[in-house]
């Protein structure tokens, strides 16, 4: 399990606890008041023009959850227990920039059993119906950020996951083309259309690719567009 661990803790697993007004149980998101709160912080923190820029940010610090959970899914057929009640967010504040890590407070992780695509279906559908999706609705709801804008953070960290991170993994390449071609909409939630699969452009290889949204990063205190941001491309 430590050889995992340590893995891990290069896509921002953490086994420490932080005090910072930035680490929080992710059970407390799901309430509206402690999640405005919390966009609150960060945007003082990062120095954000308003909320929905907050907002951006934190969906793509927190794509780093499914970048962990999908790992172990792929790498190991391992998979972890993504219950609200077993994660928090842990913030280092004495590093200059915010980039949150997640704790399980159980890392137990369940072993594949039966049929592996069944398995694989389910272990997808958990992520993103069960976990990703109240969170992203939520925030939308409240700071009226466009839900491409946020699934588009969550997918561009997807994809650098399969395409330069997990390459030489036995089942990286068919793990890869179900979620981006055959997983279907409602893995995700109420959704007819797999969220994820609109943004990968296959005909470039998704590099050096742009976005189709911009994520806000350009209004925070850093003031730098990313280097895929449509509005680099369109200026």
């Amino acid at each position: 399990m430590d050889s995992k661990i340590d893995q891990l803790r290069s896509l921002r697993l953490t086994t420490e606890k932080m005090h910072s007004k930035l680490s929080i149980e992710v059970r407390h998101l799901l309430d509206e008041q402690h999640m405005i709160d919390y966009l609150d912080s960060i945007r003082q923190r990062v120095g954000a023009a308003n909320e929905r820029v907050a907002a951006s940010l934190f969906i793509k610090r927190y794509a780093f959850l499914p970048v962990i959970y999908m790992y172990a899914m792929t790498s190991w057929n391992k998979k972890l227990n993504l219950s609200f009640e077993n994660i928090s967010i842990e913030t280092d504040d004495s590093k200059e920039l915010w980039l949150p890590n997640f704790r399980f407070y159980n890392l137990e992780m369940e072993s594949l059993q039966g049929n592996r695509e069944k398995w694989r279906t389910t272990c997808i559908e958990l992520l993103y119906k069960e976990h990703v999706t109240p969170i992203l609705e939520s925030i939308s709801r409240i700071t009226k950020v466009s839900k491409l804008v946020l699934w588009e953070n969550i997918a561009v960290y997807i994809f650098w996951l399969y395409e330069k991170v997990l390459l030489e993994e036995n089942f990286a390449k068919e793990d890869f083309h179900f979620i981006i071609s055959q997983a279907p909409g409602n893995l995700f939630g109420d959704y007819t259309v797999n969220p994820l699969s609109r943004f990968y452009k296959e005909e470039l290889g998704n590099e050096p690719g742009r976005r189709s949204t911009c994520c806000y990063s350009y209004l925070t205190e850093k003031s730098q567009y990313c280097s895929t941001c449509p509005r680099c491309f369109n200026r």
